[in-house]
């Protein structure tokens, strides 16, 4: 057996052994399902589209084994496909003019990701359509359901109904950002791992370089103006727009990486922002709108000494 195939087989082996975690039920599992495309990931910006297919196979497989083909169909879905196409993508590259690498730029592997979180979105809505009250009343019900598991029938119970349906106009978009932000941090890891040991094909891209491409804020725009109508139009709008933030916020910390890039005290000022982020939350807002305003403001190229025109 080739030496790649081997790798290949062991990292879906490893990945589905993460991902069959979840079956025990454990709190635990969660974090290693976390983790369930980090070995695709390895395999993929190590050796390549063709290992990591292999890789992905291989895990749903023993996962069909495992847990089913229902369990091994979302594994697949959600997991190894998108680890197997980022990883493609991102191994795609040309020669520059200076003679060099120009290698697939990270923001638009980050549109790639909000693309195909978008179009997820949209289908699920258009598959639930029949059902009562559609996708938005499917998600009321289930997330309704979720709380009156966690919250005693003699303690608030009557107003779980009003809190589901406050929740459920906006979790769509939450969980879609919460995959966004699975898939980046397995692949984050797995190319920081290649890297320490010398085997990644790419260098790693730097944060000050995150440039999204042009198309998303035009969607957003449109998102933004279903999100004040009514109903489904409504319902989706919102969803999208919220997908759409964590796209500009990524960007609006690419402006933030460039700004202090020159600056003796970088490393702090970095840590501070992060920290500053990570506690309040809220002003991940402002940098999520200095990422939308990025390509009118030209900060990035003023702070690495261009025109800004």
């Amino acid at each position: 057996m080739p030496t790649f195939v081997l790798a290949a087989v062991v990292a879906g082996a490893a990945s589905a052994a993460f991902y069959a975690s979840l079956l025990s039920g454990s709190l635990g599992a969660l974090i290693l399902a976390y983790l369930s495309q980090l070995p695709l990931f390895v395999v993929g910006l190590w050796l390549g589209f063709g290992p990591a297919a292999i890789a992905a196979g291989a895990g749903a497989i023993a996962l069909a084994a495992a847990g089913g083909i229902a369990f091994a169909l979302v594994y697949a879905v959600a997991n190894a496909a998108p680890a197997v196409a980022v990883s493609y993508l991102a191994q795609l590259n040309r020669p520059a003019a200076d003679g060099g690498t120009e290698w697939y730029p990270p923001g638009h592997l980050i549109g790639w990701l909000i693309g195909m979180a978008m179009a997820a979105l949209l289908l699920m809505t258009l598959a639930f359509a029949g059902e009562p009250g559609g996708a938005e009343g499917l998600v009321r019900n289930f997330v309704e359901t979720a709380l009156r598991q966690l919250v005693p029938a003699d303690q608030g119970a009557d107003g779980l109904g009003a809190v589901a349906t406050v929740v459920a106009r906006f979790f769509p978009g939450v969980v879609a950002d919460s995959w966004i932000v699975m898939v980046m941090a397995n692949a984050v890891l797995a190319q920081g791992l290649l890297a320490r040991f010398g085997r990644n094909r790419r260098p790693s891209p730097a944060m000050a370089d995150i440039e999204l491409p042009t198309w998303i804020m035009g969607a957003t725009a449109v998102a933004a103006i279903g999100s004040f109508m009514p109903g489904l139009a409504g319902f989706i709008g919102g969803n999208l727009v919220l997908v759409a933030v964590l796209a500009f916020a990524l960007a609006g910390l690419g402006v933030v990486h460039a700004l202090v890039a020159r600056s003796p005290s970088r490393t702090v000022a970095l840590v501070a922002t992060y920290t500053f982020l990570f506690i309040f939350g809220w002003p991940l807002v402002i940098v999520a709108l200095l990422g939308a305003a990025e390509p009118w403001l030209n900060l990035r190229r003023r702070a690495r000494g261009g025109s800004g025109t």
